[in-house]
């Protein structure tokens, strides 16, 4: 940061700069700062590019349901009203897995019930 002041001297005012102690740390901090920015957000753009699409994930669960070992259902739960995912083993009726599982939708609704109790309302 630079300062600049007016000082009286022999033949009028002097004009003097300064620059105080921390100004260049301080504008290393920025620049380290907006470099740090732009490689977040580089990685950002990188992690999109990886995500799967849905038609090569629609592909990956029919591949695993075309030789008739397992089979995939869809379902609303009532209580979270988020989509719930089976994967179920055809000949037994077996539930292999569940996306979101049992425990994350009960925290899901726990922390829906409790949502109005964290903030008071009443003065």
């Amino acid at each position: 940061m630079n300062i600049e002041a007016l000082a009286p001297g022999l033949s009028g005012f002097i004009r003097t700069a300064a620059t105080t102690p921390g100004a260049e740390k301080i504008k290393e901090n920025r620049e380290a700062a907006d470099k740090n920015q732009s490689a977040a957000d580089s990685d950002a753009q990188a992690k999109k590019a990886d995500a799967v699409p849905p038609e090569e994930l629609l592909q990956s669960i029919k591949a695993l349901t075309d030789n008739g070992t397992y089979s995939v259902q869809f379902e609303m739960n009532k209580e979270t009203e988020e989509m719930v995912i089976n994967l179920i083993e055809q000949e037994s009726g077996e539930l292999i897995r569940q996306i979101p599982p049992e425990e994350i939708l009960g925290v899901h609704k726990t922390l829906a019930d409790l949502r109005g109790n964290l903030l008071q309302t009443t003065s």
